[in-house]
């Protein structure tokens, strides 16, 4: 073969690439646009009408805490911070839902990185960082947001996406494992990322680890150093009437009569057990025969956090109220079975629940749910709010009780009073978890 034939085969075989790759931008464009957040896709679904109307699985994917760093020029970091506030981090996660979906979909290579490196990232412009307060299973995160990526791998519950090098990484932090990971996007481009947080304007959040003042708490304590006026909410019992209660049984699938023990419900159906407490605490007993009750869609973790998410958020659904289902935890316990653990929290503050802190909590074995108990509870807000101490303050507290070097969190102490409010806490008294 003569050089100039070669040469023409190869400047082909180049046309026929540049094309291919055309066809991919193309593509990634259109898929973009497929997932794009809907205008009311982060707004409380309505529990009016017929039926119960379960929160979008996308719902459950917003986290409780979001930050961006904006570009200033320099070393200087500027950074937007939200949390305890439901509204404003709706917005901000309106915002980067779009392109979230985008680096989890593309994230590949995965390899484990320093402490310091995550550092780095935290503090990188542009940068978005989540924070879910749970330890949240990747695969269930990717399916929340109808992701497929299996190189992701592990429970997150801290996330940034940070540009390095003209690069964008998606970094987490794996609490169950102890590790930090890093993959890059091939899809994200830095000025995509630049584009979503140069709207925002500085408020002053800080990570702990960036300023000495706050050097007493966990470094990942996201500072923003503004008065605090959190809302005082009326803890109603949700199951004070027929009504309710009938509701309740019926989103659990027990429309059966009952008979009442005690002060305790009990309704039983083809040998299964649902017993409702006086203090609204509900707990599912299956026949000792085995039940086919709860069957869910696969074996999978998602399919077990999915199945049972929205079996609470029936529940919940059903008696009422403004909290909200957030996802603590999912640990496997053996082969196809995990336990799994769901939390209030208020306005985006998270409730303490009795010693342990859950809302509701699930066995699921072999693709079924062999078990739950919920804590019902129907929260509302009386229009009256409570100061708390600023941060500064509330560190020196928290030290003066020995928990020095841990998160510092707000939290609703639901104690079985008529009445909550918010306080601080250190992350070791939310049932061990910081």
């Amino acid at each position: 073969m003569s050089k100039r034939r070669r040469k023409q085969i190869v400047e082909r075989i180049k046309s026929l690439l540049i094309v291919l790759l055309s066809c991919s931008a193309v593509y990634l464009v259109v898929l973009t646009q497929s997932i794009a957040v809907p205008s009311g896709l982060l707004s409380r679904p309505s529990t009016g009408g017929g039926g119960l109307a379960v929160a979008d699985p996308a719902e459950t994917a917003r986290p409780l805490r979001m930050a961006a760093v904006i570009p200033a020029g320099g070393n200087e970091v500027q950074r937007f911070g939200v949390q305890y506030s439901e509204a404003d981090t709706a917005d901000l996660f309106q915002q980067a839902y779009t392109i979230l979906v985008e680096a989890l979909s593309s994230a590949n290579q995965l390899k484990e990185v320093t402490e310091a490196e995550w550092r780095q990232a935290l503090s990188a412009a542009p940068g978005l960082y989540f924070d879910w307060q749970g330890e949240v299973p990747l695969e269930v995160l990717d399916g929340w947001l109808s992701v497929e990526n299996p190189m992701l791998t592990g429970s997150v519950r801290r996330m940034v996406l940070a540009a390095r090098e003209g690069r964008v990484f998606l970094c987490y932090f794996d609490e169950t494992a102890g590790r930090y990971y890093a993959c890059a996007s091939d899809v994200v481009s830095v000025n995509r990322l630049e584009e979503v947080v140069e709207t925002l304007r500085d408020n002053g959040a800080r990570f702990a680890f960036e300023t000495e003042e706050y050097g007493g708490l966990e470094p990942y304590t996201l500072i923003l150093e503004k008065s605090l006026s959190p809302a005082v909410y009326a803890s109603v019992d949700p199951l004070g009437g027929s009504q309710s209660l009938s509701g309740l049984q019926e989103a659990l699938g027990f429309p059966e009569s009952s008979a009442s023990f005690s002060g305790e419900q009990v309704i039983r159906s083809r040998n299964d057990t649902l017993r409702i407490g006086a203090d609204g605490t509900v707990t599912y007993e299956p026949a000792a025969e085995g039940s086919d009750r709860y069957l869910l869609s696969g074996g999978g973790v998602y399919e077990a956090v999915e199945g049972c998410r929205d079996l609470a958020q029936q529940a919940v659904d059903a008696v009422g109220g403004e909290e909200r289902l957030f996802l603590m935890s999912a640990r496997e316990t053996g082969q196809g079975g995990w336990e799994i653990q769901f939390g209030y929290s208020l306005d985006g503050v998270q409730v303490r629940l009795g010693e342990d802190g859950w809302a509701a909590r699930f066995t699921v074995e072999q693709g079924q749910i062999t078990g739950f108990q919920l804590r019902m509870r129907c929260y509302t807000d009386t229009g009256t709010t409570t100061v708390v101490l600023p941060e500064r303050q509330a560190m020196a507290a928290m030290e003066a009780k020995g928990h020095e070097n841990e998160e510092l969190l707000l939290v609703y102490l639901d104690t079985g009073a008529e009445m909550v409010t918010a306080s601080w806490a250190a992350a070791s008294e939310l049932s061990g978890r910081g």
